[in-house]
């Protein structure tokens, strides 16, 4: 007998042997649970006049208004996913409140609403997940690419012997809005591997700045397209980086960055350069290896709201967090490799059983400098 669904004859198998012997012995040899067997036990007699082939009610497979589905799903597929854009659910129902009237159905007997909005994208299998236009399969390379990064992590921490507060890792992500159009900024976050936290750095989608003060703490830019170029790395590198401990004395650094085409200009070489630092850049091709190597998608910062609310998102990441993601990521962990398991250990697990003990001492942030 197979696990998961029990037609009416298997479950009354089960019973006749719960009979036989008992409801333990049956449960064994069926592979069900004893409350089961008690329950079709108590069912028996309904059991025997069920329609042996008949399934559950799963709820309806297609909605009363089915050209409606189509053509919204015709529209977020091929018009829009294909730019790699996310569709909120309000486009989804802006869009069907757009077909209705050219289907002649009056808005008082379809109404867009949230509900149908959920039950529609579930019928069509549909998520509000973005869709990322890069490959998120490992490279056949990947392990070689590992190594080799790894290498020359460690041979510039021999050779420069930086202090914790002298390892950075810095990532930028775009902030999508839950409304009827494309808009986004982008953000980009910087910690250090001491656990400090500096500034956000936000781009916001327009051509110039806007006259109404900015909410101070947060750094703010103007960009058409909303993006992060190599002439904003540079203004970054200018205006935030020196912010770090050491920033103004030019400290020897090293900072951490993805293979993004804007991290890697000559421009921003030469500012990295000036500023006395070390530019490390994680291998291209690598995306889906990010959470590995990539410290900010270790530790997983909520930058979803804007201003007050990414401020407040990015207070909320703890310090401890980020110098385990440095770990975790084979920057700050020991040199000797001792501690490169710590990259395939899996932080949900270690959160709980560390929840789980009430006195265990927190990590020493200088254990990762040996």
């Amino acid at each position: 007998m197979q696990p998961g669904h029990r037609d009416p004859l298997e479950k009354i198998m089960v019973v006749n042997e719960a009979e036989r012997t008992n409801n333990v012995r049956a449960g064994k040899r069926y592979d069900v649970t004893e409350c089961n067997v008690r329950r079709w036990r108590s069912q028996k007699d309904e059991l025997k006049n069920a329609h042996s082939k008949r399934r559950g009610y799963r709820g309806p497979q297609t909605g009363r208004f089915t050209e409606i589905d189509r053509r919204v799903c015709d529209y977020e597929m091929t018009e829009k996913r294909n730019e790699g854009m996310p569709i909120p659910r309000a486009v989804m129902q802006q869009k069907a409140l757009e077909v209705a009237p050219e289907l002649n159905i009056a808005r008082a007997e379809f109404k867009a609403s949230m509900g149908w909005c959920r039950r529609m994208m579930r019928r069509n299998g549909l998520s509000l997940r973005r869709r990322t236009s890069l490959a998120q399969r490992l490279p056949a390379d990947f392990r070689e690419k590992l190594v080799n990064y790894q290498r020359f992590v460690i041979k510039l921490r021999k050779k420069h012997e930086y202090p914790l507060d002298q390892m950075r890792n810095a990532v930028q992500t775009p902030v999508f809005f839950d409304m009827p159009t494309s808009s986004h900024v982008t953000v980009m976050l910087t910690c250090l591997a001491d656990g400090t936290k500096l500034p956000p750095y936000m781009i916001l989608k327009q051509k110039i700045l806007p006259r109404d003060p900015i909410t101070t703490g947060i750094i703010v830019r103007a960009q058409e397209k909303g993006w992060m170029e190599s002439r904003l790395v540079v203004d970054w590198l200018k205006v935030v980086w020196v912010r770090r401990p050491g920033g103004l004395r030019r400290r020897r650094y090293m900072l951490v960055l993805d293979a993004f085409h804007g991290h890697v200009t000559d421009e921003v070489k030469k500012q990295v350069k000036e500023l006395n630092g070390d530019l490390v850049i994680i291998p291209g091709g690598m995306t889906a290896a990010e959470n590995f190597l990539q410290v900010l998608d270790v530790v997983k910062p909520s930058a979803h709201l804007l201003c007050e609310w990414i401020l407040q998102a990015w207070a909320d990441v703890s310090s401890e967090s980020i110098i385990n993601g440095f770990k975790r990521c084979c920057i700050s962990n020991l040199m000797d490799g001792s501690k490169d398991d710590l990259m395939w250990e899996d932080p949900a697990a270690e959160s709980n059983n560390k929840s789980a003990s009430e006195e265990e001492e927190p990590s020493d942030a200088e254990d990762a400098a040996e």
